[in-house]
Formats: structure tokens, C-alpha cells, sequence
């Protein structure tokens, strides 16, 4: 059986290098889009916290859920 790992390494060997930058290049820029507005929606959640809540859960997750302090 034929993996899609198999099939991308061998797509990406027969490739010239400057089509394999190019695709790399597409893929950084399509990561740091998703990157930057996953931590966007993030950096909300805490903001209008209901009643009861904290109102800071996002900025402080790490020391509410473990104790880390920053």
C-alpha cells in the first residue's frame, strides 16, 4: 500500500529546487496567516467572560489550568 507521505517525497524529489522553495514559500506564508489569526481568536476569548468566570482566562491560561506563572 502506497502512503501520501510516499507520494509527496516522491513528487518532491522529481521537482526542480526552485519550484520546491516556491511551494515552501506558499506554505510559511499560509501557516503564519493561520498562525496569527488562530492567536486573534485566542487573545478574545477571555475578553467578555460570563459572570463568574475569569475575565483574563486567555492572557493567564497557563497559571489557572497549572500553576506557571509568566
Amino acid at each position: 500500500m502506497i502512503t501520501i507521505r510516499k507520494i509527496v517525497k516522491d513528487m518532491i524529489d522529481t521537482m526542480p529546487e526552485k519550484d520546491i522553495k516556491k511551494v515552501f514559500e506558499t506554505l510559511e506564508i499560509i501557516m503564519e496567516k493561520d498562525r496569527d489569526e488562530a492567536w486573534s481568536v485566542w487573545e478574545e476569548f477571555g475578553k467578555d467572560a460570563a459572570e463568574g468566570k475569569w475575565n483574563d482566562a486567555s492572557e493567564r491560561h497557563d497559571f489557572y489550568l497549572y500553576g506557571i506563572k509568566k
